[in-house]
């Protein structure tokens, strides 16, 4: 079993960052290693604000030595705190026990900030970064569409909202009823139903019995025999056309309208290219397309223009 659940000790005052593994579940694989742990932690003793207060003040004026044995009797101390908020976000994607082990990180950084001097509990101060990392996590793991964290918070009220409204049934499921109960003004209720309308869909999701999202949607990079053959024809009709210009005025149209491999550019990079002034290139570009005009197959060199 791994030196975490011994003692409680969660955290090894040696390698603070080092000895929490990114995933929660290397080392706690099943229900009853949970509780085992659960109830590891349940035996450390909650601190007494003094205690939190003498604690701070090691970390920040102590020896390495004292820093490192107060950090850690401090984050041991409030482990079940992590738990505690852990709880309230089962659901959102990310699996429990890793959303235990973010918010142990966030618990670590609240251990190295906490400014004794300041009349606050140090839960109270802990509670917000075990929160951020917390919803940060969901935000970047559970989403293919990055959501910010402020936004997500937003989205756990009004989902809580929502579920509160529909199991009552005295309670109508309105907007009033929702922002009453998540404390959302209907501008951030807005933002939150175009936030959760951004949710991305598996192309593996079958809309029969047979076919799924992917077989509808075309491949793009594939390009069919008579999409092929098509384009031949029109490369062989343009070179044609361009036959009839000198070879300044080809120069220029193929530059201007990105014709073959080239990518389509403005009359003042073509300008500094060939080194004429940009009303110059217009000119000559109107010359050429003049004389283009006169030609039996224009329209098809317009068909291809329009079609690269």
């Amino acid at each position: 079993m791994s030196r975490a659940f011994n003692n409680a000790e969660f955290i090894d005052s040696t390698e603070m960052d080092s000895n929490l593994p990114r995933t929660f579940s290397t080392i706690v694989n099943n229900d009853d290693i949970l509780q085992m742990y659960l109830k590891e932690i349940g035996r450390k003793k909650m601190l007494s604000k003094n205690e939190e207060v003498e604690l701070g003040r090691k970390i920040q004026e102590g020896s390495v030595k004292e820093k490192e044995w107060a950090k850690k009797q401090l984050i041991q101390a409030n482990l079940r705190l992590v738990v505690s908020i852990a709880k309230k976000y089962i659901g959102q994607g990310v699996l429990f026990m890793d959303l235990v082990q973010e918010g142990s990180l966030g618990l670590i950084k609240a251990a190295e900030k906490f400014d004794y001097k300041k009349n606050f509990k140090f839960s109270t101060y802990a509670t917000w970064w075990i929160k951020q990392t917390i919803i940060r996590a969901i935000s970047n793991h559970s989403r293919t569409i990055r959501i910010p964290v402020h936004m997500l918070e937003k989205i756990r009220k009004y989902k809580k909202a929502c579920n509160i409204a529909a199991c009552d049934d005295t309670m109508d499921v309105d907007e009033e009823t929702i922002a009453k109960l998540s404390g959302l003004d209907e501008k951030k209720i807005d933002e939150v139903k175009s936030a959760l309308k951004k949710e991305p869909i598996s192309l593996d999701t079958f809309v029969t019995d047979d076919l799924c999202i992917q077989d509808y949607v075309e491949d793009t990079s594939y390009s069919s025999p008579e999409n092929n053959a098509q384009q031949k024809l029109q490369h062989r009709d343009v070179r044609k056309l361009l036959k009839k210009l000198d070879t300044r005025e080809r120069e220029i149209l193929i530059r201007r309208f990105g014709i073959g491999n080239e990518e389509p550019k403005t009359l003042e990079q073509i300008g500094n290219d060939l080194g004429f002034s940009k009303e110059r290139i217009r000119q000559l570009e109107n010359i050429a397309l003049q004389k283009l005009r006169k030609v039996e197959r224009v329209d098809r060199l317009k068909t291809y223009i329009e079609s690269e």
